[in-house]
């Protein structure tokens, strides 16, 4: 008889292996979208031309357009690819729902509403013109303002799913619920407001980088590092979670402490990025699904590739967006959302 074939001894650091490489096609992929972005757009620019203005050499037009234009929206959409992305695994995780989002519990539309509320204030206090962009209201205090509301409307919903414990059905039919009111708030204070402002702040809404600059950029950083330092204290919670509160109980977890602890991190990932550009839709439930399938159940590994995922969703759809129709734009909410409901409806239907 033939001897039984033995298992490969290496078979062990195969996952690893496959990650590292994974991350390290993600990153190339990354890389070609970020170059992408600085080379096209309404004035094409050549590599050289890039090179010699990242050096702050060359032609004045064309250090203008990198530094002062495509540059800082760059960076700043790659932050907003990376918040959606972890907030979308976090939630993915402790809910345990494939079909879990930012927008569920109501996150993206409790910071709409409070930057909406914010906007109107700031016409009434401040006078005439765009608060946004005039100064009247302080661009530093939008993230602020924005998690407050995403924290008040997270905190709603989950006190609303409170049964003696939170299940993860109830979460996401009180999110949905919740985001239904506070969507129909939101175009009821649009309506009673100022018509010269509705439409900047409609734009917003849709999530938009038009315009976004170093000061955004500045604006929404110290909300990355701290989250982001928060972060690790949390993993090892998360993924005994993702096996079940009555598991993760026995295995003496305090389940609902850790489940407040992840949705807070999620909270503060999620308002803070809609805050600066407005409610980007879909990018968390897809790169958190994509991440998920890549990178097994762990949600360490999980984390590794969601941040490249969306860096590289964000950065290709504001590339779309800006090049479907020049020189006019597409927000970058409208292609996600254009991407994300077909993925959405798929999942709906593997899951029947």
């Amino acid at each position: 008889m033939p001897a039984q074939a033995s298992t490969p001894p290496d078979s062990g650091a195969t996952p690893s292996r496959r990650l590292f490489w994974l991350a390290g096609g993600l990153l190339l992929l990354t890389l070609a979208a970020v170059l992408s972005n600085l080379l096209f757009g309404a004035a094409n620019l050549s590599p050289q031309r890039v090179w010699l203005a990242l050096n702050r050499a060359g032609d004045g037009v064309a250090q203008d357009i990198l530094w002062n234009l495509r540059l800082p929206r760059l960076l700043t959409g790659a932050l907003v690819g990376l918040h959606f992305a972890i907030a979308g695994s976090l939630l993915q995780a402790v809910m345990r729902n494939p079909l879990a989002d930012a927008g569920i519990l109501g996150i993206n539309s409790g910071a709409s509403l409070a930057a909406v509320l914010a906007f109107a204030a700031a016409e009434r206090l401040g006078g005439d013109g765009n608060p946004y962009f005039s100064g009247a209201l302080d661009l530093h205090w939008l993230p602020l303002v924005a998690s407050g509301g995403g924290i008040t409307a997270a905190a709603v919903v989950y006190r609303l799913s409170w049964s003696w414990g939170v299940t993860p059905v109830r979460l996401v039919l009180c999110g949905i619920a919740v985001t239904s009111i506070l969507n129909a708030l939101v175009i009821g204070v649009l309506a009673g407001w100022a018509q010269v402002n509705t439409e900047t702040v409609l734009v917003w809404l849709a999530g938009s980088l038009f315009g976004r600059d170093w000061e955004h950029l500045l604006t929404l950083l110290p909300w990355t590092l701290a989250a982001l330092a928060l972060l690790p204290l949390l993993l090892a919670g998360g993924n005994l979670l993702q096996l079940g509160d009555e598991v993760a109980a026995s295995l003496g977890l305090r389940v609902e402490l850790w489940r407040f602890g992840l949705l807070l991190i999620a909270v503060l990932f999620a308002a803070s990025a809609v805050g600066v550009v407005g409610p980007v839709g879909f990018v968390g439930l897809i790169v958190a699904h994509i991440a998920r399938m890549t990178a097994g159940p762990d949600l360490r590994r999980q984390l590794l590739l969601s941040p490249l995922y969306g860096i590289l969703l964000v950065t290709a759809s504001d590339l779309l967006g800006r090049l479907l129709l020049m020189p006019a734009e597409i927000p970058i909410g409208v292609v996600t959302s254009l991407l994300g409901v077909p993925f959405f409806i798929y999942l709906l239907a593997r899951k029947r």
